[in-house]
């Protein structure tokens, strides 16, 4: 059985919101920690966290062929092909896809359920499912 599918995959607003709550949590922790030096850390940390691990704000095309090939693209530049990598995980409720590209170059797309449009939600489950059982009955090369 091969799917096809063509999302937009945007930005997750509740996985932005979770880590500007995080980040805030571990600098309010500053309050709790004795002395001096921990309190700095702690505010230190939580600025580095939201400054430097802040969810990419970018939405990109992700094109699955039929047989499973990937094409991932950002505005207006085309991607390359890509394929799906060992590590990938494909919860009900959550996609972490590792694409691969052929410079070996790998690449994490955290999707949500928000950050497609629902009527392409389990479209896209299905699709990435059929990619990564096609990519574990190939041979590798």
């Amino acid at each position: 059985m091969s799917i096809a599918v063509s999302v937009i995959v945007r930005p997750s607003r509740g996985l932005r919101l979770v880590h500007a709550g995080l980040c805030c949590c571990v600098m309010a922790s500053a309050a709790a920690c004795p002395g001096v030096v921990a309190p700095l850390l702690c505010l230190l940390a939580g600025a580095l966290a939201w400054l430097r691990g802040r969810p990419p704000a970018i939405a990109r095309q992700l094109d699955i062929s039929g047989v499973g090939h990937m094409r991932l693209a950002v505005y207006q530049h085309n991607g390359g092909a890509l394929r799906l990598l060992g590590g990938s995980t494909l919860w009900p409720r959550l996609l972490l896809l590792r694409l691969g590209d052929a410079a070996g170059r790998a690449a994490l797309l955290t999707v949500l359920p928000d950050s497609v449009a629902p009527a392409h939600w389990r479209p896209l489950a299905l699709a990435c499912r059929a990619a990564a059982r096609t990519e574990i009955n190939t041979p590798a090369v």
